[in-house]
């Protein structure tokens, strides 16, 4: 069999352009875009537009512990739960994390750099600021996709407060929001424990995105 067929029109024989393997004909067809009634032919120079994402994206800082929230005393007591929103269903893995301990201005409290636990959930814990242990049937335990330690001597400090980074390897499932708390670990750092002490704590996260 040749390519191409003739088709019988009233105005004539045009020919539509196939190729064919002894059985059957394909059609060829040529790729066209553009919004309605318009269109650009895909070829070379001219492909189709795309979109590609950015590989590597940063979460900002995002708060963990408030000025205004209950103590985090040294007993291994839990901050309330920070939303790490990743701006849409995304997979990937979590490569590194910034710590941020500062003092409202006004606060009478210290900048804290103690020891602790960093903790990434694919589910909600609902933890709030004080709390000393997860859910007792341990399913919060179950949605922990990460942990990292953080020791007294990593922070970096200035008079302006201290920052803390950390180069992970955390990968995570198909999520929207990743979910953080922090659990303090140190007997000589409690957050907040006057009223007036005014001091917070921001995680900043930078992730690679794979879909």
């Amino acid at each position: 069999m040749v390519d191409n067929v003739t088709v019988d029109t009233i105005t004539g024989n045009p020919i539509v352009s196939t190729d064919q393997d002894g059985t059957a004909h394909v059609q060829y067809v040529k790729l066209k875009f553009g919004p309605d009634d318009t269109f650009t032919i895909v070829q070379d120079g001219t492909g189709l537009p795309v979109t590609p994402f950015a590989a590597i994206l940063e979460i900002g800082s995002t708060e963990i512990i408030d000025e205004a929230d209950a103590e985090v005393a040294a007993s291994g007591e839990y901050s309330a739960t920070a939303d790490l929103s990743l701006s849409g269903t995304k997979s990937g893995e979590i490569l590194s994390f910034m710590l941020t301990s500062s003092v409202v201005s006004g606060g009478s409290g210290e900048v804290q750099t103690g020891k602790g636990v960093v903790m990434f959930f694919d589910a909600d814990p609902n933890t709030t600021s004080g709390d000393t242990a997860l859910a007792a049937n341990g399913a919060e335990n179950k949605t922990i996709i990460g942990q990292v330690q953080v020791e007294a001597d990593e922070w970096d400090e200035d008079a302006s407060g201290a920052t803390l980074f950390k180069q992970v390897a955390i990968p995570f499932h198909a999520l929207g929001t990743i979910f953080c708390v922090y659990r303090n670990t140190d007997t000589s750092a409690v957050w907040n424990s006057a009223g007036a002490d005014n001091e917070e704590l921001h995680i900043n996260v930078w992730f690679r995105r794979d879909s």
